[in-house]
C-alpha cells in the first residue's frame, strides 16, 4: 500500500484515520505492520524499492509494508514520521533528509515501543539502528579504476580530480567523497584533489561548475559526479566544452564516474567513445531486504532498539565499469533489480 505526503498531513486525525482504515483489509492476522519511507516515489530506484519492501516483508515474514512517499520534500517526510505512532504501526524504516526535524517524531514512536530504523543516514542522537549502502567500497574501486586507465592512456599528464555533490553531508562524506579520493590516491599518490563542490542545486547546477571550473582549471581529468542527476549536468557541461570524449575506449579528455546506474547511464557507460565509464550499482531489491531485516531483527530483539552511537548496518552495492563489466551483464542487473 502506497500513503501519499502531502495528501494525509492535512489533517492528523484524518491522516491517522486514513492510514488506519486502509491498512484494515490488508493486515495479516498475527503480522506486524511496518511504515517504510521513501525519499520520492517518483524515482525509479524508490518504485523498485517499495515494491521489494512489500513483496519481501509478506513472503517472509508475513508482515504488511506501508509505504510512505516523501516526494523529495523534507517537510512531507518529516510530517510523516507524525503518522507512526497515529497509524498504530509496530516499526518504522525511515527515510529522512531534515533529521533534527524528525528527532521529535522519532522519540514519541520509542516512547511508544515502536521499533523505529533508519535508512541512510542516522538521526540525530537518537541511536535508532542505520541501514546504509557500502558505498564507500565501490568509491574506493570506482576511483583505483579511473586512475589506472588515465595513468595508462597518459602516463606524462598529472592527475587531477573534482568530486561534484554534497561536501557538507556527513555520509556522501564517508561513502563517495572520501573513499574516491582514496582509491586515486592508491594507484597515483601525488594525484592533485580540488575536493567536493557543492552541487545541491541539482543538474543545472552541476553543468554550470563544470563549464566554469574546466574553463580555469582544464588539466581536470577525474570527475567524481556524485548522483545520476548530477551526471546529466556534468556531461551536458563537458559536451558544451567539446570534451567528455573517449576514442575507441581510450581517454581523450578526462573520464567520469556517477551513481545511481540506470537505464539512461548503460549506453554511456558502455559506449567506447564517452567519457562516463563507471556508476556505482544500488541494487533497489537487497537493498529493501536489507532494511526490512534489520527492523524485523529489531523487533525480535536481534538489534538493540537504539545505542550511542547508533549501529550502522551495511548492504550490497555494485560497480558497473566499462573495464570489468559487459554489457549484456550489467543490462541483467539492470533488469533483474529494476525489471525489464
Amino acid at each position: 500500500m502506497r500513503i501519499n505526503g502531502k495528501k494525509l498531513v492535512m489533517s492528523g486525525l484524518l491522516a491517522s484515520s486514513l492510514v488506519m482504515a486502509a491498512g484494515a483489509n490488508v493486515l495479516a492476522a498475527d503480522g506486524k505492520r511496518i511504515a517504510f519511507f521513501v525519499s520520492d516515489l517518483s524515482n525509479v530506484f524508490h518504485q523498485s524499492q517499495a515494491a521489494a519492501a512489500e513483496k519481501y516483508a509478506k513472503d517472509k515474514y508475513g508482515a504488511e509494508v506501508v509505504v510512505f512517499d516523501g516526494q523529495a520534500d523534507s517537510a512531507v517526510m518529516t510530517q510523516n514520521v507524525d503518522q507512526i505512532v497515529a497509524g498504530g504501526f509496530d516499526a518504522a524504516s525511515l527515510h529522512i533528509w531534515d533529521a533534527e526535524a524528525a528527532t521529535p517524531g522519532v522519540n514519541d514512536a520509542l516512547a511508544e515501543n515502536i521499533a523505529v530504523t533508519s535508512f541512510f543516514s542516522p538521526i540525530t542522537d537518537t541511536g535508532i539502528p542505520t541501514a546504509r549502502s557500502d558505498e564507500a567500497s565501490v568509491s574506493f574501486e570506482m576511483g583505483a579504476q579511473m586512475a589506472k586507465a588515465w595513468k595508462e592512456a597518459h602516463p606524462n599528464k598529472p592527475i587531477v580530480m573534482v568530486q561534484l555533490g554534497w561536501p557538507n553531508h556527513t555520509e556522501v562524506n564517508s561513502g563517495r567523497t572520501e573513499p574516491f579520493a582514496k582509491g586515486v590516491l592508491s594507484v597515483d599518490p601525488t594525484a592533485e584533489n580540488l575536493g567536493a563542490l557543492d552541487s545541491s542545486k541539482g543538474q543545472e547546477a552541476a553543468k554550470q561548475i563544470i563549464v566554469d571550473l574546466l574553463t580555469q582549471r582544464p588539466e581536470v581529468n577525474l570527475i567524481y559526479s556524485e548522483a545520476s542527476n548530477l551526471t546529466v549536468g556534468t556531461m551536458a557541461g563537458l559536451s558544451q566544452l567539446g570534451r567528455g570524449k573517449f576514442a575507441d575506449g581510450k581517454p581523450l579528455t578526462e573520464i567520469v564516474a556517477s551513481v545511481d546506474f540506470d537505464a539512461v547511464e548503460i549506453d554511456h557507460v558502455f559506449d567506447p567513445n564517452s567519457s562516463l565509464k563507471v556508476s556505482m550499482g544500488l541494487p533497489p531489491l537487497e537493498t529493501a531486504q536489507g532494511r526490512i531485516d534489520l527492523i524485523m531483527n529489531v523487533l525480535d530483539g536481534k538489534v538493540a532498539p537504539k545505542s550511542s552511537p547508533a549501529k550502522e548496518f551495511f548492504y550490497k552495492a555494485y560497480t558497473i565499469s566499462y573495464w570489468t563489466m559487459k554489457k549484456g551483464e550489467a543490462k541483467e542487473w539492470l533488469d533483474a533489480q529494476f525489471g525489464g
